[in-house]
């Protein structure tokens, strides 16, 4: 299938990516897949966290009183934040980073 697709794209006038787009694209791809990786890893660690911040409140705590205690984010948000952030560079701005322009891709 990709194959046709590519046929249909050169006689459209498109060019053939060279060898440095193709090595760009699976470089973006391999940091995407690990910075994906990474953001469940650090979901998972908020998770646990949590858990641990509910666990040590008493079983009678109703909604009300929760909400008053205004309890902060464990700091293992901060990563999830970040992550979240480079993600939404890309998506949103097609911000990679650096290494991605300049790491001689």
């Amino acid at each position: 299938m990709m194959t046709n697709a590519t046929i249909e794209m050169l006689k459209r006038g498109h060019t053939a990516a060279s060898a440095e787009e193709w090595r760009r694209q699976a470089a973006r791809v391999a940091w995407i897949k690990a910075t994906v990786a990474a953001l469940r890893d650090a979901h998972r660690r908020v998770e646990e966290a949590w858990d641990r911040i509910f666990a040590a409140l008493p079983d009678d705590i109703d909604d009300d009183e929760l909400e008053a205690m205004n309890l902060p984010d464990p700091p293992e948000q901060a990563e999830v934040d970040a992550l979240h952030a480079q993600i939404d560079a890309v998506i949103k701005h097609d911000r990679w980073p650096a290494h991605l322009y300049f790491g001689g891709l």
